[in-house]
This record gives C-alpha cells, sequence and structure tokens, in this order.
C-alpha cells in the first residue's frame, strides 16, 4: 500500500532531515534508553513483532494520542492530503490510515461542520452518512446506523469508550471538536462490549505549538436562539502550549415553553519536556438545563384531530394532528437538567526507534436530573391525555486506565505495526427512580399544572415505583492488534481482545421494604481479521470478519430478571472499495455488510410467560459516498445507505411473533447530497443540501408506521479579512418530521419547523 508502508516512512523521514536544516542529525537516544526499550518489547510482545530491525520512524499516534515532534511534523505536512490518506485513530491502535483500514470510517472536521452550520453533536452526526440521530429527551444525541441502535453503539470521548453510552450522551456542542469519527459495524475488539453496530468519537480540540490564535463565533436565529463560542490557542515557549474554548447555547424553543441552555467549557494543555515525550492534560465540562422539556407528541384519534397528518399510520386508525405541532404536555414545574466533568490525561514516550509507550487517564463525574411528565396517553372515556410523571436522578462516575505499547517494525522484511496493551475502568452508578401520575388535560387546550416531585409513597405508590439501584462495574482487559505488509499492495490486520466485566448491583424498594443484591461476571472473547489489498495507489479493496458482544440492557442498568442471561454475541461480515480518482479530486467509496446478533431475549415458544435467550437480530445492506472537488470553486458530497434489518427471531409477551419485523427507530434508506461553491470575483461561498431519511417503525410490533422525510437546508458566507458572516437556512420545505419516539412508542419528537440563524465568526 501507498500511504504509510516502507516508503512512506522513508519519505517521512527524508522531510524531518529537511525541517532540520544544518542542524546535524536528530538527538539520538542514550544507549541504556535503546536497551531498555528493545529489552522490554522482546519480554512484552516476542509472538507479535518478530526479530526484524526497528522500523524508521514510529506510526502517528492512535486515538489521536501524545506523540513526540517528530510524529506531530509528519501530520501536518500530511494536513493537505485525503481525507482517506490521514490516521484514522478510531478505527485502529496501529495509526493506520482510513486507506488502509479494512473497515468504514467517516470523519466530520470542525471546518466541515463550521460550512454547514452545524451547530451541536446531533446536527453533525446527522450529516454524517448512514448515521440518524435523535433529539430524545433521555438521551439526546441517541444514534441509529447499519441496523441497530442506542447501546448498540458505543459512544467514545477521545478515544475513551464513555461507560454506559446512551446515559452519558448529550448534543455536546460542536465548537469543541477538532473532529467527530464514526466507525461503522462491531467495534468491541477495541472497545468492549456494547460497541455491536460501531463507535462514535468525539475528539476535542487540543493545545498547538504552531502559533498564537483566537477564533470567536456570535449567532442569532430562530426560536430564540442565541450562541456565543470562543477559542485560544497560546504556545508559551517552545514546550509548553495552552487552550482554552467555551461556548454557550440557549434558545426558547419550537414548542411551547421549553427553553433550554447548554454550556460548554475546556481547559488543556501540552507540555513536551524532550523530542521523546509528551503530556496532555485536560478538564471538560458540559451541563444543560431544560424548563419543561418537550417528551413527544402523542397521537390521537383520527375522527378527533382538527388537522391530520400522513406523517405516521398507525394499525387503530390513530393519526398525528399538525394542529398540535406545538403543544408541549409536560407539566409547568418539570426540571431536567445535567453537569458533566471529565478529567483526561495521556502520555506518551518514544522509548527508540518505532517503539511507543502511551498511557491514558480519564475520570468522568456527572450528576443528571429528569422531573418530569413524560407519557401522554389518549384516553377514550374521557377525551383526554393520561400522564405520567418520572422523578429520575444520576449519581455517575468511572474512571479509565489504558496503557498500550506499539512496535513499528519489520517481520522477515516486511513492515509490521503492532501494539498491545491493557485497560481497568471501574465506574459507580446511583440512580433514584419514581413513577407516578398527574392530572389529565386537554390535547387541545392543555392546562399543564404542577406535579408532585416529593420523594414519597404519595407521589409515586405501588410496588417498583420507588427504587433506589447502586451499581458498581469493573473491567479490566487485554488487548493486541497487529498489521502486517504482505507485499508491498496486500496489508493484513489482525486484532484480538479480552474483557473481564465484574457487576454488583444493589435495588431497594422504598415502599415495600424489599432488598436484593446479584453479582455477576462475564469474560468475553472479541476479535477482528481484515485485509486490504491496493488495485492501485489510490484505490484500495478490503474486507474483514468480526465479532462483538452487548448485554440484554445496559450493564448498570441490569435488572434482577435480566442478571441470568449471558451477553449477546454478534457477528458481522464487511467489503468495500475506497478510491481517490481524477488526481485526486473525487473520493469514492462502497461497502456491503451483514450483521448478526444473537442471543437476544424473547420468549419461550412452549411458554410466553418465559423468558429465554434464543432472539436473533440482523441486518445487511450497502452504502455509498462520493466527496469530489468538481473544480477550485465547486465541491459536492453524496451518500446513499440502503439495508435490510430484522427480527429474524422474536417473541414477545402473549408469544406474539416479531420475526420479520423492523426494529425500532431504523430507517432502512438514508441519502444526503450537499454541494457548495466559492465565487472567484466575490468573497462569497453558497451551499445547498437535501437530506432524505426513509419511513422506520416505532415499535417491535410495527404497528406503527413514521412517514419518510426529505430536509433542505441552504447558507451563503461572505469572507472578511478577519472571519465569515453567514446566515443559515434550515429546513427550508417547513416539512413536518419526527426524528425519533419520545416518551413512549406512539409519541414522537417532531423536528424542528423552518429556521435561520445569522452568524458572525472570527479568526485572529
Amino acid at each position: 500500500m501507498s500511504t504509510g508502508r516502507r516508503g512512506g516512512r522513508a519519505a517521512a523521514a527524508d522531510i524531518e532531515a529537511q525541517q532540520r536544516g544544518g542542524n546535524g542529525a536528530r538527538t539520538r537516544t542514550g544507549a541504556a534508553r535503546q536497551i531498555a526499550g528493545a529489552a522490554l518489547a522482546a519480554l512484552a510482545l516476542p509472538g507479535l513483532f518478530g526479530h526484524g530491525a526497528l522500523a524508521q520512524t514510529a506510526p502517528a499516534q492512535a486515538g489521536g494520542g501524545a506523540t513526540p515532534k517528530l510524529l506531530d511534523k509528519i501530520t501536518v505536512e500530511s494536513a493537505a492530503t485525503a481525507p482517506w490518506d490521514r490516521p484514522a485513530p478510531t478505527a485502529s491502535r496501529l495509526g493506520l490510515s482510513a486507506r488502509e483500514t479494512p473497515a468504514t470510517v467517516e470523519t466530520l472536521t470542525q471546518e466541515q461542520i463550521q460550512a454547514r452550520g452545524l451547530r451541536g453533536s446531533v446536527e453533525a452526526l446527522n450529516a454524517a452518512p448512514g448515521v440518524l440521530a435523535g433529539q430524545l429527551p433521555s438521551s439526546p444525541g441517541m444514534a441509529s446506523m447499519r441496523g441497530f441502535s442506542g447501546g448498540a453503539i458505543a459512544l467514545l470521548y477521545d478515544g475513551v469508550r464513555q461507560s454506559a453510552a446512551p446515559l452519558v450522551t448529550r448534543d455536546f456542542d460542536s465548537w469543541s471538536f477538532e473532529r467527530i469519527e464514526v466507525l461503522k459495524g462491531p467495534a468491541s475488539v477495541l472497545y468492549g462490549e456494547g460497541a455491536l453496530a460501531g463507535a462514535i468519537n468525539l475528539v476535542p480540540k487540543r493545545p498547538d505549538f504552531d502559533a498564537r490564535a483566537f477564533a470567536g463565533l456570535v449567532g442569532f436565529g430562530s426560536f430564540g436562539g442565541r450562541r456565543y463560542a470562543v477559542d485560544f490557542n497560546e504556545p508559551v515557549g517552545e514546550n509548553l502550549a495552552l487552550r482554552a474554548i467555551a461556548s454557550h447555547r440557549r434558545g426558547d424553543g419550537y414548542v411551547d415553553g421549553t427553553a433550554s441552555e447548554a454550556t460548554s467549557a475546556t481547559v488543556a494543555a501540552r507540555w513536551r519536556p524532550s523530542d521523546a515525550v509528551e503530556v496532555d492534560v485536560a478538564l471538560d465540562h458540559f451541563q444543560d438545563d431544560y424548563d419543561t422539556a418537550y417528551w413527544g407528541t402523542p397521537l390521537v384519534p383520527a375522527a378527533l384531530a382538527r388537522d391530520p397528518a400522513s406523517l405516521v399510520r398507525s394499525a387503530d386508525g390513530r393519526v398525528l394532528d399538525r394542529s398540535l405541532r406545538r403543544r408541549n404536555y409536560n407539566v409547568d414545574n418539570g426540571l431536567q437538567d445535567s453537569r458533566g466533568d471529565w478529567l483526561r490525561t495521556r502520555v506518551g514516550w518514544q522509548i527508540g526507534e518505532g517503539l511507543r509507550f502511551s498511557n491514558e487517564f480519564s475520570y468522568y463525574d456527572a450528576q443528571r436530573r429528569w422531573w418530569n411528565s413524560e407519557t401522554y396517553a389518549f384516553n377514550p372515556r374521557t377525551r383526554l391525555l393520561d400522564r405520567g410523571t418520572t422523578r429520575i436522578e444520576h449519581d455517575h462516575r468511572f474512571w479509565v486506565e489504558r496503557a498500550t505499547l506499539s512496535l513499528d517494525g519489520d517481520w522477515g522484511g516486511r513492515r509490521n505495526r503492532a501494539a498491545i496493551g491493557a485497560e481497568v475502568s471501574d465506574g459507580d452508578f446511583a440512580v433514584m427512580r419514581r413513577f407516578g401520575a398527574t392530572t389529565a388535560v386537554d390535547p387541545f387546550a392543555p392546562q399543564r399544572g404542577s406535579a408532585g416531585f416529593a420523594d414519597t409513597a404519595a407521589n409515586f405508590p405501588g410496588a417498583g415505583n420507588r427504587v433506589d439501584f447502586d451499581s458498581r462495574t469493573r473491567v479490566y482487559s487485554v488487548f493486541a492488534e497487529d498489521a502486517l505488509n504482505l507485499s508491498e499492495r496486500w496489508l493484513l490486520l489482525a486484532g484480538l481482545r479480552y474483557d473481564r466485566i465484574e457487576l454488583e448491583r444493589r435495588i431497594a424498594d422504598r415502599n415495600t421494604g424489599a432488598r436484593s443484591r446479584f453479582e455477576r461476571s462475564y469474560e468475553p472473547l472479541s476479535w477482528r481479521v481484515g485485509t486490504v489489498y491496493d488495485l492501485a495507489p489510490k484505490t484500495q479493496l478490503y474486507a474483514q470478519y468480526s465479532t462483538s458482544v452487548a448485554p440484554v440492557g445496559s450493564l448498570p442498568l441490569l435488572s434482577l430478571a435480566n442478571s441470568r442471561f449471558e451477553l449477546t454475541q454478534g457477528r458481522s461480515a464487511e467489503a468495500g472499495i475506497k478510491s481517490s480518482v481524477w488526481d485526486g479530486r473525487v473520493d469514492l467509496g462502497a461497502s456491503a455488510y451483514w450483521i448478526e446478533q444473537d442471543d437476544i431475549v424473547t420468549r419461550d415458544p412452549n411458554n410466553a410467560n418465559l423468558s429465554v435467550q434464543g432472539g436473533t437480530q440482523s441486518s445487511r445492506g450497502i452504502e455509498l459516498t462520493a466527496a469530489a472537488s468538481l473544480t477550485r470553486a465547486l465541491r459536492i458530497d453524496a451518500s446513499v445507505a440502503a439495508l435490510d434489518a430484522r427480527f429474524d427471531t422474536l417473541r414477545e409477551a402473549g408469544g406474539a411473533d416479531r420475526a420479520g419485523n423492523v426494529p425500532p427507530n431504523v430507517p432502512e434508506r438514508l441519502a444526503q447530497l450537499h454541494a457548495s461553491y466559492r465565487f472567484d470575483a466575490l468573497p462569497l461561498t453558497v451551499g445547498a443540501g437535501a437530506r432524505y431519511v426513509g419511513p422506520w417503525y416505532a415499535d417491535n410490533a410495527n404497528r406503527l408506521r413514521v412517514a419518510g422525510r426529505t430536509v433542505w437546508d441552504a447558507s451563503v458566507a461572505w469572507q472578511l479579512p478577519f472571519g465569515e458572516v453567514a446566515l443559515y437556512g434550515r429546513n427550508l420545505g417547513d416539512a413536518l418530521y419526527a426524528d425519533w419516539t419520545g416518551g413512549a412508542a406512539d409519541q414522537f419528537v417532531l423536528g424542528a419547523p423552518r429556521g435561520v440563524e445569522l452568524t458572525l465568526r472570527v479568526n485572529l
């Protein structure tokens, strides 16, 4: 393979020599360090690396981690290359480029995010090919891809897996991130249980040694939207760089009484005490606050609807009433907020030529609260909406420690890149869960009123409705990866991960006094093997087979009944092609995949009252992408994703057979097109795009079908000597659409109506 192989490593060394100029040869490490490094490699990695000579340079740091100065210079030199020729750290810890990776990796850079006016991580993910993300109030940013959703997709923050991803995910401000990477397909070999359909990696901005820089943004838009952001980078001498980033968003909402605000802040430092060592330390803060959150619009009988829409088709004749588009049925004293803090550290040490050690430590601490009326069901007798109440509180903290030893060397005259490491994580999760009811409301003229949220049995009566949970999850992992160039054009990749998962859980029912406690352990083994073959220097064929594991529910929330089940098993095969043509001005990608998950919980076919493992869910599909710079001024990005997702075997309560049905929140068709044109005579750039999301179902029974939609956006930006003024138009056709189910399967979170935003961005 032409990118990143032996020729590329030699060229990189030549570049570094030119950068050194007349300063002589690169500073050599001492003999003691070389001996110690060689001994460490021989003891830790004999089976992976062989006995060949070490490579001249190390690979780019996997996971965006710490690297010595030499590697940073190589990254800068390759910044203008095609996206597939840049490292794809989310997909491997070996420093492989996206072109060398036998998987589909989508990357949204900060430049692309700003050009399209993507304000938060939800909008950014929806711009990624084949991905659907929703504004579900309990988990903003919940995603669906390749036929699976929710807990089947791992969330990474700076390459570190976040425990219980559906609970951690929020609509983070996109200003904070250098890029967002989406790895498609099973990723348990890299990130452990739960990465069945892929992984989303939010990569924060880092301090830069190049120069002092300042960026700022001010925006005002529809529905009372306001956005403010700053980004300041400051090198302090040659060995220290600092960066501070902050943003604030607020808005009145497009549904009655749904004002909200969110604040993000990051302070980070990068220190290079020597050419061989680099240290990163960062602290991130995020908080959001919703006045009375919007939990979706319920269905009503067609005969009662004032402006019935064809958006939702239900088996019992209920419809979504367009006249209720802006109605909020949450109580007036509803409360929803969260606060999260991350401490991130990374140390990279270039032990010797081609031998590198990295250590990453991350600590997360968060509190979340939901005091709401979340579910609304039409009562045909009273013609009112019956409402439930919920009080849920999270106290969530965990830490992750990961150490990796990597080598870029030769084995039998062929380049061999390998990594071996260990990871330990420990999470504590305390949850208060309360469920009750409050007054019913008229769907057309709701008097929302207040609910009682005091922690009493009167407000939350009955067994199971006033329960406290406390979970501790410890995971011990070892992993290994290897990429061997069988020839100059043929790369073979393999990976293996073993996890030891220990779960302790305590449950206390405050109404009945019942208490229970259980412990459970799992020992999954995940692996993958893949290959990449160069048809031409810029055209690669690839294929891979991988396995994964996932619990039957989120581990920290696992019930006593589900604790007797083993982890579900996943398998996947994928093949595709990546090609850059027309002198690299057009990047084309195509992939076909199959994913199957076994041992999901189903009902015993001989006794529908018993839950057993034995269900199966699968998906298969194709994805096509194109990114073309047709001229210096015209850029077009397009993608199409088509899949067939189904429950192969699934029985539910009462013995209902769901085999052949499509899983909820899984559209089987996704497509998007975006074009931008930069005028030569004027400092003006115009852009326009359309995104199509096909029909999807809201329930396992497929009795609630949501129609597909096409949403159109456009932008116009005027370049200034110090920045840019831009006007963004969103949902220009004012489409009525739903992007996810809400508090219940028959409630739908409707997307925002037509809106505009004007922003001023400054770069100094």
